[in-house]
């Protein structure tokens, strides 16, 4: 393996992780008079609209009623995550449902046990669990000073982030089965367009689509830049990297991206820095690098074996 490949996936996964930090400000700018459900389903189908020319170049249009069933259930976590995150929004601060995703990697921990089962797993355990902890104190930070975030936000967007800790392993496991060969390109497209319809149909019946009237030149240019760079972007980018550089370092880079968020809500929102949030900065700085010195030691066993 060439060193030069390492750093590329690197420098990657930081470009994926600054993306992934300025994606929960993007989502805040969008209007919260439009239905976050239907802000999502529209997303969702930019996405699968600007992959649907690549899948029809490649040819791989054919699917199977398994595979569309798998994809159906793959599309309904993504629904589930982005429309929680939305609805969070309308609660809680950018810098709370930002953290709060830093979760997430423990989270898919868990389900990666049960699903993908890997005796490498323990050693992520503890160096996530430190990250978790920094991750927690910065969410206890709250909208205002002395002010904890909404429980109803925590609740609606932590069922959103059980989502997508689901949706990976999932994935992996029809990948082997139902959705055996399928690429990144066709992954997207079906999962996203899924998506989308579950999203947009249920707005057909709960009213939704009436806010579109609402929908400005601006909320649309904010849709469009979360669909191209802070969905499709982060997916490629990802899939670029964890076939070079371990699985547990691609992991870490969540971690990296709330370090972004902190310091995007101290520098650009004039905030200083609370005891909290640099005990938890200092946590997520911490795990990180030993999920980083744990990877790194598990390629070099790899190419001397």
């Amino acid at each position: 393996m060439k060193t030069t490949g390492f750093a590329i996936a690197h420098a990657s996964m930081l470009l994926w992780a600054l993306l992934i930090a300025a994606s929960f400000s993007a989502a805040a700018q969008v209007s919260q008079a439009i239905d976050p459900i239907l802000l999502t389903g529209l997303r969702l189908l930019f996405c699968a609209l600007v992959f649907l020319p690549l899948l029809l170049l490649k040819g791989d249009t054919v699917m199977t009623t398994r595979g569309l069933l798998g994809h159906a259930v793959l599309g309904l976590l993504l629904a589930l995550y982005f429309g929680s995150l939305f609805e969070a929004l309308r609660y809680t601060s950018a810098v709370n449902t930002g953290t709060m995703f830093t979760l997430v990697p423990l989270m898919t921990l868990g389900f990666e046990a049960v699903l993908t089962p890997d005796s490498r797993l323990k050693q992520r355990i503890v160096p996530m669990l430190l990250a978790a902890a920094g991750a927690v104190l910065l969410i206890m930070k709250g909208t205002d000073p002395g002010e904890l975030p909404s429980p109803y936000a925590l609740t609606v967007y932590g069922i959103g982030c059980l989502a997508m800790a689901l949706y990976a392993p999932l994935s992996q496991r029809l990948k082997a089965n139902s959705l055996k060969g399928r690429g990144p390109v066709p992954m997207t497209f079906w999962n996203m367009l899924f998506g989308a319809q579950f999203l947009l149909v249920f707005c057909g019946f709960s009213g939704g689509w009436r806010s579109a009237s609402l929908l400005t030149l601006k909320d649309f240019y904010w849709l469009m830049y979360l669909a191209v760079f802070a969905t499709l972007a982060t997916f490629w980018l990802l899939h670029r990297a964890i076939g070079v550089i371990a699985p547990s370092s691609v992991i870490s880079y969540i971690y990296l991206s709330t370090l972004f968020i902190t310091l995007f809500h101290w520098f650009w929102g004039r905030q200083m820095p609370l005891p909290l949030e640099l005990a938890g900065a200092g946590l997520v700085g911490i795990g990180m690098f030993a999920l980083l010195m744990s990877s790194r030691r598990a390629v070099l066993a790899m190419v001397q074996s």
